[in-house]
């Protein structure tokens, strides 16, 4: 999407400093208030597209270092809209992508700490991270459940899907999370669950012996790409005589 859009002008900046002029879309994972008060110094338009549940987390991170908690995120470190939340703290922050970090969590006496969430975990490991946190028993304890709706619903239907299907295909980014956290909750039902940006990564030999594929995608997978990867299963399949749903 990123390169079709920017065969039309559009150009993909990772350093604030490299912007002069026009107009900067913050993308849906959002950006930390250092940055975009940067980019605004520079007196350039600003069209926020950040994710409204992106939003919040940044706004639960925002608040509760207000109040004094020491801010623990479940997520994945390196990932954008992590960083942009950890931006979005006024005090302590810190990231853990599993309960086994969180059981290496020491807090100081007195310290009172709070749980948000990278919009894209899911409620299980959420709520595992939770429960280790208070198992080390820190003075004070706020979990906050910072993860997108849609994010949920995405992942109940999947597994819904997954125990129905022969195998199972999740098409989005590879660097997208969660499109990755779809598969990983469906490679934990289905052995033949395969992860895939594109119809160009289908390999024949996954639909040997399969009757019925199960699809899923990303949030921010174009209907366009699902429609293609459905299509050239539809067009293998009827050269084999045998029909999938």
């Amino acid at each position: 999407m990123v390169s079709g859009l920017s065969k039309k002008g559009l150009k993909a900046v990772k350093d604030p400093g490299l912007i002069k002029k026009g107009a900067v879309v913050i993308p849906s994972h959002g950006v930390s208030p250092a940055i975009i008060g940067e980019i605004a110094a520079k007196g350039v338009r600003i069209i926020d597209a950040t994710c409204p549940f992106v939003k919040k987390a940044q706004g639960a991170a925002r608040n509760l270092s207000r109040c004094g908690y020491t801010v623990i995120i479940v997520g994945d470190a390196g990932h954008p809209e992590v960083k942009a939340i950890v931006g979005s703290a006024e005090g302590p922050v810190l990231v853990v992508k599993d309960a086994a970090e969180a059981g290496l969590l020491k807090f100081k006496g007195g310290e009172a700490v709070s749980v948000i969430s990278q919009t894209t975990q899911s409620s299980g490991n959420f709520k595992a991270v939770a429960r280790a946190i208070a198992a080390k028993k820190p003075a004070g304890l706020k979990a906050v459940n910072t993860i997108c709706g849609d994010a949920e619903i995405r992942q109940d239907a999947a597994k819904r899907v997954a125990k129905s299907a022969d195998a199972m295909l999740v098409i989005g980014g590879h660097d997208s999370a969660n499109t990755r956290r779809l598969a990983e909750v469906c490679s934990r039902i289905s052995e033949r669950s395969y992860h895939i940006e594109s119809e160009k990564e289908l390999k024949a030999e996954w639909m040997k012996g399969v009757a019925k594929v199960g699809i899923t995608s990303g949030a921010s997978t174009p209907q366009w790409v699902i429609e293609k990867v459905v299509k050239k299963i539809k067009t293998k399949s009827n050269k084999k005589g045998r029909s999938r749903d």
